[in-house]
């Protein structure tokens, strides 16, 4: 279902192509008591949506971004997202840097050639795995101090950063499923809403 909802201070300031703006949308799934509605996915213009799904503009859950990250910040992937498109104006890509610069985006953001296998870290044992970075570049959407990949639940960050194809749908214990990263320089990230009442589709 797509709806409509007032601009966020920071979404009114982006500036969008009339391509992007049809293309740049997010995907919400509703609450069980149908209050409130928690981050899904990027949009998939491909993909069928349930009842139980929203549909809104960017600008109605853009938040900016991050100040600065630390090197070495952990971060994971979000279960089950949608891969970025790899080329043309409407990649998740294209609005990390409208956001924070194609100096800073130009480049995968995490470790080169590594991944740290899901959840090592809480055995005071942190893991790598065999992995070699692609050549590619994606908009990641990603859960930031995470240390393994999970669906993005109550309380959880929605965050988009760019790293290389192979760092978002490396096949572990699924695609993009089972380890996380950590930045290899320091960077800022694009900031999404990960939830919203529904009554401020009302508003909209």
């Amino acid at each position: 279902m797509f709806v409509n909802m007032p601009a966020t201070v920071e979404g009114a300031k982006l500036q969008l192509t009339q391509e992007q703006e049809t293309r740049y949308r997010v995907v919400y799934r509703k609450t069980k008591d149908e209050q409130g509605a928690y981050f899904a996915d990027l949009w998939n213009p491909e993909s069928d949506y349930t009842d139980e799904f929203i549909i809104v503009p960017l600008r109605s859950v853009y938040d900016g971004i991050t100040e600065s990250l630390a090197i070495g910040t952990n971060f994971a992937n979000v279960e089950g997202s949608t891969h970025d498109p790899k080329h043309g104006e409407t990649s998740w890509i294209q609005l990390i840097i409208k956001s924070i610069g194609k100096g800073p985006a130009g480049s995968c953001c995490a470790e080169p050639n590594t991944i740290y296998v899901g959840g090592s870290q809480d055995e005071g044992d942190e893991r790598t795995a065999e992995f070699t970075c692609s050549t590619s570049l994606v908009g990641g959407h990603v859960i930031l101090y995470a240390t393994n990949s999970s669906k993005v639940e109550a309380g959880k960050n929605v965050h988009l950063l760019p790293i290389c194809g192979k760092h978002n749908t490396f096949y572990y214990e699924g695609t993009g499923k089972g380890y996380y990263m950590k930045l290899g320089r320091q960077i800022s990230a694009v900031k999404l809403k990960e939830y919203f009442q529904l009554s401020a589709i009302a508003e909209g």
